[in-house]
């Protein structure tokens, strides 16, 4: 469990610093982490390239950028890093 949350973190990282990936080199599946990060409301734009080497397609996904779809991105990360969520300031 605790391998797949650090690959989680890794493309979220990846994806708010505004990367398009296709792929996690060090993962066996990465198709697995964007289906996980899909499922938590994260919205990716997801677009059919053909492949360099071969007559076949992958998919490249970059985060959508809304503020309220990068906001939820940013709390899943601070939760799989266990940042405490931030209740707002009251007087």
């Amino acid at each position: 469990m605790r391998a797949k949350a650090s690959y989680i973190i890794i493309v979220l990282k990846k994806l708010l610093a505004g990367e398009t990936l296709s792929e996690l080199p060090p993962a066996k599946n990465s198709n697995q982490y964007f289906a996980t990060i899909k499922k938590h409301g994260i919205e990716l734009v997801e677009v059919w390239k053909p492949n360099l080497t071969n007559s076949g397609t992958h998919k490249e996904r970059s985060l959508h950028q809304t503020i309220e779809n990068i906001e939820r991105a940013k709390k899943y990360l601070e939760a799989l890093q266990g940042v405490p969520h931030k209740k707002p300031f009251k007087l």
